[in-house]
């Protein structure tokens, strides 16, 4: 909870020292086409897929994600837009309607993708003092799931548990909403929600069936299926682990702070008078 409380102390503190949104800012800091700009984010994450219920709003298993990006404005509404970020999920079936089966993963992976950004309106209109946009991009992230089993940590990949090997470098398509909150002459302060498809249904290490477990090693058998650890009994081979017609995919809701870095005004005033 530390983390939700420091990134709600973050908005506030935003809100109440930075100049408001709609304060006249400098003209040499302007946006135009041609302006660099840093974002930085940090947030809360919402792994969706088979050890999460949809509609479980009583148990969201939330998670974290920081991430860092580079943007270049290249017309008066649209942006290019390249990020990096690292993101901690879990998701377990205790609490849900498949608790008997008492299967768990958490990982902390990295994903990197790039797109574009789209302003609902021109950034120099006058007439809407908030401008939200949209964005979009494809990328690839690294699949890293993990379990807790007898008060250790395992790494569940190169296990196989359901007996297949699967890509640990999956393609993944972001898109998401963003509005802006408040701003001083370089520095913005966006709230931002995101949802990242994965092409991929193993981000938690769950997908068809239950294999045949007397060709494992002890330690995947028992990660396979967990059910004695709560005194039920094995599935039987073939049967559903999980569904592999819906692929996995992460929500992330962050507050970003956005710096300019440099502008087409400010690139000539350098030149001009050499500062």
């Amino acid at each position: 909870m530390r983390v939700y409380k420091f990134l709600l102390l973050i908005i506030l503190l935003t809100i109440v020292f930075f100049t408001p949104i709609s304060a006249q800012r400098s003209e040499i800091w302007r946006e135009k086409p041609g302006t660099w700009l840093l974002n930085i984010g940090l947030g809360a994450t919402r792994y969706v897929g088979d050890l999460n219920e949809r509609n479980n709003l009583a148990h969201l298993r939330l998670g974290t994600a920081i991430n860092v990006a580079a943007s270049y404005r290249y017309s008066p509404q649209l942006t290019l837009r390249t990020e990096a970020q690292l993101y901690y999920i879990r998701g377990t079936q205790k609490d849900t309607h498949l608790a008997y089966n008492n299967l768990s993963f958490h990982s902390i992976n990295p994903d990197i993708w790039a797109g574009v950004q789209w302003d609902f309106w021109r950034a120099d209109n006058r007439n809407h003092v908030i401008i939200p946009y949209a964005l979009a991009g494809v990328g690839l992230t690294y699949l890293t799931p993990k379990t807790t089993y007898k008060g250790e940590t395992i790494s569940l990949a190169p296990l196989h548990t359901e007996g297949v090997t699967y890509n640990r470098v999956p393609v993944v398509i972001r898109y998401g909403l963003g509005v802006p909150i408040a701003a001083t002459e370089r520095f913005k302060f966006h709230l931002e929600g995101a949802y990242t498809h994965v092409f991929s249904d193993y981000v938690d290490d769950v997908s068809t069936v239950y294999p045949d477990r007397s060709t494992m090693q002890p330690i995947t058998a028992a990660l396979s299926d967990r059910r004695l650890e709560i005194g039920e009994p094995l599935n039987p081979t073939g049967a559903q682990r999980g569904n592999s017609t819906r692929r996995d995919g992460y929500f992330v809701l962050s507050a970003r702070l956005i710096l300019v870095l440099i502008t087409p005004s400010q690139r000539n005033y350098r030149r001009m008078f050499g500062r």
